[in-house]
């Protein structure tokens, strides 16, 4: 994409007068990137170093130790790495990404290289790359601007155009035909050099190189561009609340605002927090709950995942209180349509000596049944089915045993339920109970 504003040709005319990198930050790329191993032919008893390129030859019994220990000490090289069969599968060419942070010209950038080693069979040599793909520019007012290669992407491939010059980038996650749908111009989880230069004002803005722990989960443009636009970032990185920055970071902020006060509350106690999520979490349900944020007792657990716990519990108490009161006023709206509904059965009662069978009369009463008897009938709405009537068993002393339904389509059982969906002992006699008294619920239907 061809430099549309000043600032994008102003930058673009920088990454063509970048230097060079230096070798020891080439020969850093190729020591670090790729993980040291060897392939071996059993067979012909060779052993090829995929960091020299170097065959050597061994007796048998030598590789078979070698696979055992799963160490290879390479006598050309001096490597130490790992060891294993040379098969189809096997990647001759590997290639990852390195990054530079630096400064050029008042301005913070991050150069990123492709460094590839190819390891052909038949080769003697290791042949290494590193060739600059893009840089990302960060202007002191916290703008990004990326220059770099055309690149062509598949499915199973990423190519970079060396052939045509650099011009202006954007981040494309979101573009098809991405292998793996990555962003391409995100250098999080690229392989770092370790000397970093930032601009005065980035480090006056609170950048610390313990904030490259987080390589891998952030990249760090974006970690430089909160530090210069957003001073709660600033206060963040200065008080070292470094996972709460990580977390500014990686959702944008969101969340993070209505909890500045007990950030500020865990800074003046010296409280560093360890978990943002769970930190932020338990604040949530904290004041949800009714608890003061502004509290140090609330806001600086000295064991964090038991407070977060013990408010957790706290909240699911009052969240089911909340439901059971849903469910009340819910209840009210049907009663008069359950009465209409089911009231022509009312009144139907049966049992012998030792167990009563009545139709439950009311919303309120199923909301009892399922409380008392630890089942779904009132939670699953069975008061709402037009061809559901459920009736409720109890012993001669009044004691619940089974919650029956019956469907009215066909007038069978549909199941009889007692505590925790279980059975009772009496079970079978008021299954029994049920298929004598059926025609009671028929000739009630049939009459209205």
């Amino acid at each position: 994409m061809k430099p549309k504003s000043k600032l994008e040709r102003e930058m673009l005319a920088l990454a063509q007068k970048l230097p060079p990198i230096t070798e020891k930050q080439r020969q850093y790329a190729y020591n670090h990137c790729f993980t040291p191993r060897a392939v071996y032919k059993i067979r012909k008893g060779e052993v090829k170093c995929l960091c020299c390129g170097q065959t050597a030859v061994y007796p048998k019994a030598y590789i078979e130790a070698c696979i055992d220990v799963e160490e290879y000490d390479c006598p050309y090289c001096g490597k130490s790495t790992g060891i294993e069969q040379l098969t189809k599968e096997t990647k001759t060419r590997e290639t990852k990404f390195f990054t530079i942070l630096t400064t050029f010209r008042g301005f913070q950038v991050a150069r990123t290289f492709e460094v590839s080693r190819c390891n052909y069979t038949a080769d003697h040599f290791a042949r290494y790359s590193c060739d600059e793909i893009f840089q990302t520019w960060l202007t002191p007012e916290g703008k990004e601007v990326i220059t770099g290669r055309q690149c062509h992407r598949s499915a199973f491939s990423l190519t970079w155009d060396f052939h045509k010059p650099l011009d202006i980038r954007q981040h494309n996650a979101s573009c098809t035909g991405a292998y793996a749908m990555e962003d391409v111009y995100d250098i999080s989880g690229n392989v770092l050099y370790p000397q970093v230069r930032v601009t005065p004002l980035i480090r006056r803005n609170g950048w610390t190189k313990r904030l490259l722990r987080y390589q891998n989960m952030i990249a760090m443009t974006d970690a430089m561009q909160w530090l210069i636009s957003a001073p709660t970032a600033e206060m963040l990185a200065k008080t070292g609340q470094l996972d709460l920055f990580l977390y500014m970071v990686r959702n944008n902020n969101k969340g993070l605002q209505l909890w500045l006060h007990s950030i500020r509350i865990a800074n003046r106690n010296r409280y560093i927090v360890k978990d943002a999520q769970m930190w932020l979490d338990m604040l949530s349900m904290a004041a949800d709950i009714g608890l003061d944020t502004h509290n140090p007792k609330v806001v600086c657990p000295d064991n964090l995942v038991a407070a977060h716990d013990a408010i957790l519990k706290r909240y699911t108490r009052k969240q089911e209180k909340l439901r059971q009161l849903k469910q009340i006023e819910e209840a009210k709206l049907w009663e008069a349509k359950y009465r209409e509904t089911k009231g022509k059965f009312f009144g139907i009662c049966f049992g012998n000596e030792n167990i009563i069978i009545t139709v439950v009369q009311s919303v309120a009463d199923i909301a009892e049944e399922g409380k008392a008897m630890h089942h779904c009938v009132y939670a699953a709405g069975y008061y709402k089915k037009e061809h559901s009537l459920i009736l409720s068993a109890k012993d001669a002393q009044g004691n619940r045993l089974e919650t029956i339904e019956v469907n009215l389509r066909n007038f069978t059982v549909a199941q009889s339920r007692a505590k925790f969906n279980k059975t009772s002992p009496r079970h079978e006699e008021i299954l029994q109970l049920l298929k004598q008294n059926m025609p009671l619920i028929r000739k009630a239907a049939e009459a209205a």
